[in-house]
């Protein structure tokens, strides 16, 4: 092994430890270094060295940007932004724009489109622009529960650190570029031409020609891919390393049959790749198939040399890590490197080795990303890899050129690429796809460690091993010591999960969801917007490994409460779903109902009821409509705790509870109606004796959730307060022969604390 093979891990430990917080990586990095000393190798040993010092002050550095960025308050500014043309999407009336304003570097922006004129001319601009543009610049927003979109680590990789969301007002012009700017500003016009002209083309064929050719994603990409996904193949749609190679394949036996020879092949090559970089859009994962692709070719033409495949790796994973320090916190990113670092070292494999050998190195990292694996991504990586390297990528790349020329050629190519999408989507459809859950850190490090041991010398005793560690951690995470009371930040609604120990009973209070007002078609979009039920709850239970519910309680029918249940109901089995007496044949009610075929059995409740999960009812006490004077409210006790969650429940509603149940004492309260002035009586406050409260509620609600006398009323009777709106998800731990714990997911000082605007009553 190389010197730089020994610098390239020691450097990845290390940005796994000091960028991605991953302690049992420090642990890694010192032994790697014992490693490096006894090879008895002193230009390993200095060279591992000195880039680990090299790297170290490096992250250490771009981390302490990145922190003085996310403690920025945001501020209104009047600023410029230059803006390439493939960098303005309009999805509808909505406006993003990724450019650079001066001070900030790459900033993305956010904001409305006022007229259908605008809209328009904003969709085929082709040339570099400069806006002038008025908003509030702060840092990226992060994400508020586990497992959601990480926006800050995402477009850090970009260079973005700060984020604009621009007031109704701005002004944008075309902008010459000039100098050594301007044969980038061109490949940027080029592909913004492109995109366009793609729209003439049938819709697979264009689907794949922007996602394929120039890394666009169109907006039904996510809905009409995600079969795709399920079935671990998304990565042939993404550009990355096997499109760059297939390219440079294609390029370099066309340039040969000019009769150009070796070394001009080699040069035009280099210059190409560049200029691939910028059509594709400069995606982290192109850049890196670029760098791994150009570095060969690099080190042929300056030494005239046979290259070392290894050295060539390490370089490229070198350079991947000091322009993007978080780049293995991303699926892409390991997956990239990762799984080329397979094929180097464990070469002259069949196909069916080779394939079974990138499933299981693919497999930590996945769960780790998903939590899911489809048992048929083994034999359809096998069956589908060579055909879309052989068919499908060559016949996008031929119907696209030809098919922009004359449109009569595209029927067949059509023809061909929407049946194999079919198919794809027909597969992905079978039974098989597995949730397992989400690995932690420790255990991500010790199934992939554990996974390279056995393939590098396979036997069955490893792979037997390997099958029970993974056995082991499905029961942890199935079978968990611990119970937890989840109040998952929905933004304006309730979405509160239950699990007791063991996972014996799982409950969800409240879906969360959000109105939708009628627009008019210009303002529109295909563009596939996930629900919040989807996009934050069921891809965290799928975390915790949860694939069913035992109870769905749904306090009221607004639709703040109970708007995604349909959605919900789409995508996990529900058993029982408990609604306020009255509700159950309300017509909104039974429209969500009829989105399965096997509806969940309806209970409808009143006061005194009890389920198996340990929650008692305790209003409504007659039949009702489902408005919030009807909400349903109960309350159980986990661990040392009693709660009470009481939906938009009103103060009469609160007084009439305790006057049925005088007895009750609650320690903690979900506060009723988000904190509004019409619940949270303070004499009930008083008489339950409330110690934590809990505030559900939505960042800068048009309601002016949570009011202020609500707030005064906690305060004056020493209440201890968490907010969904300022801690994100907060968490009630119990259970396991350890003491019960209180998690918020955002820690004291984050971007929605400090901008807020309301008192921190928190506790951490």
């Amino acid at each position: 092994m190389t010197a730089l093979f020994f610098a390239a891990i020691a450097a990845a430990l290390l940005s796994s430890w000091l960028v991605a917080d991953q302690w049992v990586a420090a642990g890694l990095l010192g032994l790697w270094l014992v490693r490096a000393y006894r090879t008895q190798n002193r230009v390993i040993l200095m060279t591992t060295l000195s880039v680990t010092g090299l790297m170290m002050g490096w992250f250490g550095w771009q981390g302490q940007r990145f922190q003085y960025a996310q403690a920025q308050m945001p501020t209104t500014v009047t600023t410029r932004m230059v803006v390439a043309p493939d960098d303005v999407r309009v999805r509808g009336d909505q406006l993003q724009l990724l450019g650079t304003v001066a001070g900030k570097g790459r900033v993305i922006a956010y904001g409305r489109i006022a007229r259908p004129a605008d809209q328009h001319q904003l969709q085929t601009v082709t040339t570099t622009t400069e806006w002038r543009v008025q908003g509030t610049l702060g840092p990226v927003a992060p994400p508020t529960n586990p497992g959601q979109f990480d926006a800050p680590k995402y477009y850090r990789g970009q260079g973005v650190l700060y984020q604009l969301q621009l007031a109704d007002h701005y002004q944008w012009a075309p902008l010459k570029v000039t100098g050594w700017q301007w044969p980038a500003a061109q490949l940027h016009r080029y592909r913004k031409q492109f995109a366009l002209a793609c729209e003439r083309l049938p819709p697979t064929l264009r689907r794949y020609a922007l996602s394929l050719l120039i890394g666009m994603r169109p907006a039904d990409f996510q809905t009409e891919m995600a079969p795709v996904r399920e079935l671990g193949l998304l990565h042939l749609f993404s550009l990355s390393g096997m499109h760059v190679i297939l390219l440079i394949s294609m390029l370099r036996w066309g340039l040969i049959r000019l009769h150009l020879s070796e070394q001009a092949t080699t040069n035009w090559l280099l210059g190409l790749l560049p200029a691939y970089l910028i059509l594709g859009g400069g995606a982290a994962s192109l850049q890196r198939a670029v760098l791994t692709a150009g570095l060969p070719l690099v080190w042929q033409r300056l030494s005239h040399q046979r290259h070392s495949a290894l050295s060539g790796w390490s370089a490229a994973l070198l350079i991947g890590l000091i322009t993007d320090p978080g780049v293995l916190g991303q699926l892409g990113g390991q997956l990239s490197y990762g799984l080329a670092l397979l094929l180097l070292l464990v070469p002259h494999r069949s196909p069916w080795q080779l394939a079974l050998n990138v499933q299981l190195v693919s497999l930590p990292l996945l769960l780790i990303a998903t939590a899911q694996w489809h048992v048929l991504s083994l034999l359809i990586n096998v069956l589908i890899a060579p055909l879309f390297g052989a068919v499908i990528f060559p016949a996008t790349i031929g119907g696209t050129v030809f098919g922009l020329i004359n449109p009569a050629v595209t029927p067949p190519i059509e023809w061909l690429l929407s049946h194999f999408q079919a198919g794809l989507v027909a597969v992905g459809q079978l039974p098989g796809l597995l949730t397992v859950g989400q690995p932690n850190a420790v255990w991500g490090w010790g199934l992939g460690l554990l996974t390279l041991w056995t393939l590098r010398r396979p036997s069955w005793r490893r792979y037997q091993s390997l099958l029970l560690a993974y056995l082991a951690l499905a029961i942890t995470l199935h079978y968990p010591l611990r119970g937890a009371v989840h109040f998952i930040d929905v933004g304006q609604g309730d979405s509160i999960l239950i699990r007791r120990p063991f996972n014996r009973q799982v409950s969800l209070i409240d879906t969360g969801g959000q109105l939708k007002f009628p627009q008019p078609a210009w303002k529109q979009t295909d563009q596939y917007r996930r629900p919040r039920v989807e996009s934050i709850t069921v891809n965290y239970l799928h975390r915790l490994g949860i694939t069913q519910l035992d109870r769905v309680y749904l306090t009221h029918k607004d639709v703040d409460h109970m708007g995604d249940f349909g959605a919900l109901l789409r995508l996990m089995r529900v058993k029982q779903v408990v609604v306020p007496a009255g509700m159950a044949h309300l017509p909104k009610f039974q429209r969500l109902l009829n989105v399965v075929r096997r509806p969940p059995q309806v209970i409808e409740a009143l006061a005194g009821q009890r389920f198996a999960d340990g929650l008692t009812v305790r209003h409504p006490f007659k039949p009702g409509t489902a408005e919030n004077a009807d909400s349903l409210a109960v309350s159980g006790q986990f661990g040392r705790r009693t709660f009470m969650f009481t939906g938009d429940l009103d103060r009469p509603g609160e007084r009439a509870i305790m006057k049925q149940f005088p007895d009750l004492r609650v320690s903690v309260l979900k506060l009723g109606h988000h904190g509004s002035r019409t619940a949270s009586d303070p004499g009930v406050l008083q008489q339950l004796g409330v110690q934590i409260g809990i505030l559900s509620v939505g960042r800068h609600n048009r309601y002016g959730h949570p009011n202020a006398s609500t707030l005064e009323t906690l305060r004056q009777q020493q209440i201890w307060t968490y907010s969904t709106a300022q801690q994100g998800m907060i968490t009630y731990w119990y259970g396991g022969g350890r003491p019960e714990r209180w998690q918020t997911f955002l820690k004291e000082g984050n971007l929605y604390q400090r901008s807020a605007g309301l008192e921190n009553h928190s506790r951490g």
